[in-house]
């Protein structure tokens, strides 16, 4: 016999295990959009007359991430979104998401901008993999922090007054324990700075999704048959996130709500952090000039390992 919906009695499609619910569809998408509007007005990433650069890559999570901001902005005429894509340069990957994430934009009457790592920094993330010492950082490591300082270029190009990310429950949760298995934790304070706590040079960033699971996420993108591209990066397979990913996931499976207690256990640590007298030094990278806790940034000592 099929289940009820939680919320209205009809043939329930889903469950949110954390949270218990029975869902029918409708009921599906109503509550991941309140849910992800709770976690904007909880955090107060938006405001009025918002230019919001959406992060979209051609996946899941940005499919949904600009989906769902699309139906909430909509009843803010004053504000804009811009959806951007950065092309890494991944040969027979990037060109099937960036597919899909045009599709998607232009289905919900938005133009997609395009921003590449061969004209910002000179090289594809091929041509860098390529060219990287042996002995160095991974792949993923290269394009995780070239990725950041690309998305803060176009934002500021693009007079960006935001940029909205997809990182969703899991995400956060991997990314708070790997900072705790490295012995990092102020590390996670330093990497969710609030929009009341501006850092100058660096265009505030909010991730609405992070109260969604990725199983949130996935069953809202095929329930409303969103494109996407599903096609895993070819660089990720030997990623330290991958194992973190693996026991999270046992984790929930077996006791629902661990992701959003290690998101609400950050939280708290974020807090305790800003609340001390340790104060978040930041100079300008000698290079480019970009703010940098060290003389030299991340994205321009990893630009050196590769000319």
């Amino acid at each position: 016999m099929q289940p009820e919906c939680s919320k209205c009695g009809k043939p329930a499609i889903y469950l949110r295990r954390y949270t218990s619910e029975q869902l029918c569809g409708s009921c599906l998408v109503q509550t991941t959009v309140d849910r992800v509007r709770r976690t904007i007005n909880r955090h107060k990433m938006f405001l009025e007359r918002d230019r919001i650069l959406v992060a979209i890559s051609g996946g899941k999570d940005s499919a949904a991430l600009l989906h769902i901001l699309h139906n909430i902005e909509s009843a803010f005429p004053k504000s804009e979104i811009v959806p951007v894509t950065i092309d890494e340069g991944v040969r027979g990957y990037r060109d099937k998401s960036l597919e899909s994430a045009r599709e998607l934009s232009r289905s919900l009457d938005l133009t997609l901008e395009v921003f590449s790592f061969r004209k910002l920094f000179g090289y594809s993330l091929d041509k860098i993999v390529q060219r990287k010492p042996s002995s160095s950082l991974g792949a993923c490591s290269y394009c995780g922090v070239l990725r950041r300082r690309a998305l803060n270029t176009a934002a500021q190009e693009l007079g960006a007054s935001v940029v909205a990310t997809g990182h969703n429950l899991d995400d956060e949760a991997q990314t708070v324990l790997m900072n705790l298995m490295r012995g990092d934790s102020p590390r996670i304070a330093r990497t969710n700075v609030s929009r009341e706590q501006p850092t100058q040079g660096f265009v505030p960033r909010v991730k609405p999704l992070t109260e969604l699971t990725e199983r949130d996420i996935v069953t809202y993108s095929h329930h409303l048959s969103l494109p996407y591209h599903d096609i895993p990066c070819p660089y990720a397979n030997d990623a330290y996130r991958n194992d973190v990913r693996a026991f999270l996931n046992d984790a929930e499976y077996r006791r629902p709500g661990t992701l959003l207690a290690i998101l609400r256990s950050s939280e708290a640590i974020v807090s305790a952090f800003r609340e001390s007298r340790q104060e978040w030094k930041l100079m300008s990278c000698e290079k480019c000039g970009s703010p940098s806790s060290t003389r030299i940034c991340k994205a321009c000592e990893m630009l050196d390992t590769i000319r």
